[in-house]
C-alpha cells in the first residue's frame, strides 16, 4: 500500500495539470486630473483656447491608447462618471469628465452661450483626438447639442445608459440608501422628498433618451438601481465591444 501511495504521488508531481488561466489585471493607476485654469473660469473665446492649449497638453503627455474615442451621455445621476472612469482606466484612455470642463468654463454662462462653448469645446477635443478619449455628461442631449450626430459621423461613438425600466419610487429608495454611506452632491443639498421628486425626473427623461437613442440608432443601456456595481461592469464590457468592433472596421 505505502509503495502504491509513493507512486501515486509521484506519478502527481510529474503530470501536474497546469494552473489554471488568470485574466491579466485591470490596470489601476490613477487616471489624470484635467487641469482648471488659473484664477476664474475661462469665459472668452482667447481665455478658452488658453486652456484647451494645456488641456491638450496634458492628454498628449499621457499618450492615451489608440482605442476610438466615445462619449458616454444620459440623465443625470445615472453613473455616466463611474462608468467613464472604469471605461479609461480599462483601455487606457483619457477620460474628460463633463463636470470639471463646466467648472472650468460655462459654468456661469446663460444656456445659449453654454450650448455655443461645449460645441466647441467638445469638437475641437474630438478633432485632436478621435480616438483616446472618454467623454461623459449630460449636456449631449440638450436641445441645441448635435455633438452625437457629428461625432458618430467622423466614427466616434456615442452610447447612454439610464434608469427606464426602473420606478422612482425605487431608485429614489436606492439613492436615499447611497448616500447614507457614501459621499454624494446631493448630501445637505436635497431633502429626501426631493430626491424622491429628482428619481421621478431621472425615470422620465432615461425613458425620453431611449427614444431619442432608438430614432437615431445610438446604443442605449438600463441599468439596474439597486445593482449599480455589477451593472457598471456589465455596461463597460458592452461598450468596449463595441470599441473594438469600430477598431477592426474597415
Amino acid at each position: 500500500m505505502q509503495v502504491k501511495r509513493r507512486i501515486q504521488a509521484i506519478w502527481a508531481q510529474i503530470f501536474r495539470p497546469p494552473p489554471p488561466a488568470v485574466p491579466p489585471p485591470v490596470p489601476t493607476a490613477p487616471l489624470p486630473i484635467i487641469p482648471l485654469p488659473q484664477g476664474k473660469p475661462a469665459t472668452t473665446k482667447a481665455a478658452i483656447d488658453a486652456y484647451l492649449t494645456v488641456l491638450l497638453a496634458d492628454i498628449a503627455t499621457y499618450a492615451p491608447a489608440p482605442v476610438p474615442s466615445v462619449i458616454v451621455t444620459g440623465t443625470m445621476r445615472c453613473g455616466k462618471t463611474l462608468v467613464a472612469r472604469r471605461l479609461a482606466r480599462r483601455n487606457g484612455m483619457y477620460h474628460v469628465p463633463s463636470d470639471r470642463l463646466r467648472h472650468a468654463t460655462y459654468i456661469n454662462c446663460d444656456d445659449a452661450t453654454k450650448l455655443r462653448v461645449v460645441k466647441y469645446i467638445y469638437k475641437r477635443l474630438l478633432l485632436a483626438y478621435p480616438s483616446g478619449l472618454v467623454l461623459d455628461g449630460t449636456v449631449f442631449l440638450d436641445t441645441g447639442v448635435t455633438l452625437p450626430h457629428w461625432a458618430v459621423q467622423r466614427g466616434i461613438g456615442c452610447v447612454a445608459i439610464g434608469y427606464s425600466l426602473d420606478t422612482p419610487a425605487r431608485k429614489a429608495r436606492h439613492m436615499i440608501a447611497f448616500r447614507k454611506t457614501r459621499d454624494c452632491w446631493t448630501s445637505g443639498r436635497k431633502s429626501d422628498a426631493e430626491l424622491r421628486q429628482l428619481a421621478r425626473k431621472i425615470i422620465g427623461r432615461s425613458k425620453d433618451i431611449k427614444a431619442q437613442c432608438a430614432a437615431n440608432g445610438w446604443p442605449y443601456f438600463d441599468l439596474d438601481s439597486g445593482q449599480f456595481r455589477t451593472e457598471k461592469h456589465r455596461i463597460v464590457r458592452r461598450i468596449e465591444r463595441i470599441l473594438q468592433s469600430r477598431r477592426n472596421a474597415p
